[in-house]
């Protein structure tokens, strides 16, 4: 009997260490994971929130061959500036509220295109989105839809009665620090089959890292693309700095030049001005090309004697073709009342994109570069050689691209182009009391 006991009793004793080990192994598990739920978490706290790429992923040159297919499609030699960031928000936005082909022709333009979500940065930087829903239409505008905009974009849900155009323009002029006022027109926004709006805004007001001196700006030669000349508002900088860097070959100068680091943003600004015409050389410029100017850039810091920049002022508005731009594209059965499929936005149907709008503008000045954007999709349901004793010369006289980008990231912000600057006639009169 004794025995009988004993065997009872290292059972029970098995047992209970057995029992023991498997409660240690899953507090070992459930801590762990504790643990890295707490680092992740620490982690976006101080860091710029995502979506769908890692917070120091570089953008991808898929991301960079988008950006630049609009600089291909408006290239007409004029003055241009655009935001490939707003209209990749703004796709994005309306991609989750298309289903059957429309999604998938939305899908073949945007791609696995990742979006970085930025913290905007009082009077600095502004990334904002929003869906103004009419008032009437709330009851169709599906929750599922809502939803997504407002956890993964932070979009800001609205309802208004659309008696006018003052509500949507008045917060996109918000938006984007006062720089983009009433794209909107009231006939737009009252007719009463357009249900919804769905909006990107972002601005950036930005000092260069190094700030060119006033006194130093002059009137200088710039040579048109038409074979003429003018006196553009040429600004000037010699700089050993490490904030500024250049790349030269016998086809093509670039300047790169950093702005001021806002908490964790930094971007930079990038002049490429080939030796020959312009829109050709857009015609022809790839990511690729881009990817081997920024590459070989070369500090200022790193050249004997420096650099001696001369670059124009420039300041203007521009507004994208963007209706027949996405359909180029090959973005067409959103636009289309008998094929639009945007089921996942609206219980109610027809309902297609009625119109799709891209407006911007840029002041580069000595101080800095204030750009701004802003892109509006409206859904509707009825029909409608060098010296070795000089520093290095980089002079951008001829018309030139550029691009402002997220140094960290390669988000590109900003694209445009400069056929004709500044007018010193028109600009020196802010400079007679230096």
């Amino acid at each position: 009997m004794e025995e009988k006991n004993n065997k009872v009793k290292v059972k029970l004793t098995t047992l209970i260490v057995l029992i023991l080990v498997v409660i240690i192994i899953i507090a070992g598990i459930v801590l762990a994971r504790l643990n890295k739920n707490i680092d992740t978490k620490n982690e976006d706290t101080n860091t710029t929130q995502i979506e769908d790429k890692p917070t120091d992923a570089k953008t991808n040159f898929n991301d960079t061959d988008f950006s630049l297919k609009f600089l291909k499609m408006e290239n007409k030699k004029n003055n241009m500036v655009y935001s490939p960031l707003s209209i990749k928000y703004a796709l994005k936005m309306l991609n989750h509220g298309a289903n059957g082909n429309t999604k998938t022709q939305i899908e073949s333009v945007i791609g696995d295109i990742g979006l970085v979500k930025y913290n905007n940065i009082d009077n600095i930087l502004s990334l904002a989105n929003a869906l103004y829903i009419r008032d009437t239409y709330s009851q169709y505008a599906k929750d599922e839809y809502k939803d997504i905009l407002l956890n993964k974009y932070n979009a800001e849900i609205k309802y208004d009665a659309f008696r006018s155009a003052d509500g949507i323009n008045n917060w996109i002029e918000n938006k984007t620090f006062g720089q983009i006022k009433n794209i909107l027109k009231d006939e737009i926004v009252t007719n009463p089959n357009n249900e919804m709006f769905l909006i990107n805004a972002l601005a950036i007001d930005m000092a260069w890292k190094d700030k060119f001196d006033e006194e130093n700006t002059h009137g200088g030669t710039f040579y048109l693309e038409n074979g003429n000349e003018m006196t553009a508002t040429m600004m000037n900088q010699e700089t050993k700095s490490d904030n500024v860097s250049y790349y030269k070959d016998s086809n093509v100068i670039a300047i790169s030049m950093d702005l001021e680091k806002y908490e964790n943003e930094q971007m930079e600004f990038i002049a490429i001005m080939p030796n020959n015409d312009l829109s050709n050389y857009v015609e022809n410029f790839e990511e690729d090309t881009l990817k081997n100017i920024t590459s070989n850039l070369t500090l200022a810091s790193k050249t004997k004697n420096g650099l001696d920049i001369f670059i124009p002022r420039f300041s203007f508005d521009y507004e994208l073709s963007l209706n027949d731009d996405l359909k180029t594209l090959g973005i067409t059965d959103a636009f289309d009342e008998n094929l639009a499929d945007f089921s996942n936005m609206s219980s109610k149907r027809p309902l297609w994109v009625g119109g799709a709008l891209h407006k911007a503008n840029i002041d580069f000045t000595e101080k800095g570069v204030k750009a701004a954007a802003v892109t509006v999709i409206y859904m509707t349901d009825e029909s409608i050689m060098i010296n070795e004793n000089k520093p290095i010369e980089i002079k951008i006289d001829k018309p030139f691209m550029y691009l402002i980008k997220d140094k960290k990231t390669n988000e590109i912000w900003f694209v445009g182009t400069v056929y004709e600057p500044n007018s010193w006639e028109n600009d020196k009169a802010d400079y007679e009391y230096r």
